[in-house]
């Protein structure tokens, strides 16, 4: 069971990150857009750490019966390092001096916002069972 509940989390993880960044990267060739930054390393680092968060939580779910009600909890946890390692990792973007254009600023939430709305409908199905 919880085989096939990583696998599934892969695949949603992947089917978002291919068909999500090929649309962004479509759109931004007809609009002949240019960006500061690489937009594929801000959704592969999306949908990695989306991938072992939600992971995570269920081998943390299945395995450690006595854990799960502090999931929730957890999960502000994991959001606030997801947070600080995406400062870490990409520093140079948003701390730097470069000033950011409307669309490049939109660009970057995108994914950012993609696989939140992922991860919490996974970590809610995980929360909401009742084994």
């Amino acid at each position: 069971m919880l085989q096939k509940k990583i696998l599934q989390y892969s695949l949603y993880c992947t089917l978002l990150f291919v068909i999500s960044f090929a649309v962004h990267s479509f759109i931004l060739g007809t609009f002949d857009v240019q960006h500061p930054f690489t937009l594929w390393k801000i959704y592969l680092f999306q949908s990695i750490a989306t991938l072992v968060i939600c992971t995570t939580f269920e081998v943390i779910y299945q395995t450690i019966p006595s854990l799960k009600d502090q999931l929730g909890f957890f999960y502000l946890a994991a959001m606030f390092a997801k947070i600080a390692l995406f400062s870490l990792f990409f520093s140079d973007i948003l701390f730097s001096s470069l000033v950011l254009s409307k669309t490049d600023s939109v660009s970057l939430l995108i994914p950012v916002f993609l696989f939140l709305f992922l991860e919490v409908m996974i970590i809610v199905k995980i929360l909401n069972r009742n084994n």
